[in-house]
């Protein structure tokens, strides 16, 4: 269970590789014009980086340490931030995530 989204379901479906995981919520976040703060979803079509995913694809499996540590990403920014500003910060710290676990693979 995830102690950032504790609304995450929890599933004894195999999860997905953290690569994998970690490049389909860049994908999902890339198609937002902004992220809340502090849940999954707000309930007026509004997500966090992880609901984006799975408001797109609900049936995924994410592993809970991927979960939280984006969801402490997101969360990271103030809850005054606007969902653009939160959206910028996510966005550009998923795309250096990705760049650093491309550059150890090779």
């Amino acid at each position: 269970m995830s102690r950032l989204r504790p609304e995450a379901r929890s599933s004894r479906e195999p999860a997905l590789p953290d690569e994998t995981a970690l490049f389909l919520v860049r994908d999902a976040v890339e198609h937002q014009r902004g992220l809340i703060h502090g849940r999954l979803h707000d309930g007026k079509g509004g997500h966090c980086a992880v609901g984006a995913l799975w408001a797109t694809v609900p049936s995924l499996v994410l592993h809970t340490a991927v979960v939280d540590e984006i969801a402490a990403v997101n969360d990271s920014v103030t809850p005054t931030a606007t969902p653009r500003e939160r959206w910028l910060k996510v966005r550009s710290w998923l795309r250096w995530k990705l760049r650093v676990m491309v550059k150890r693979k090779v």
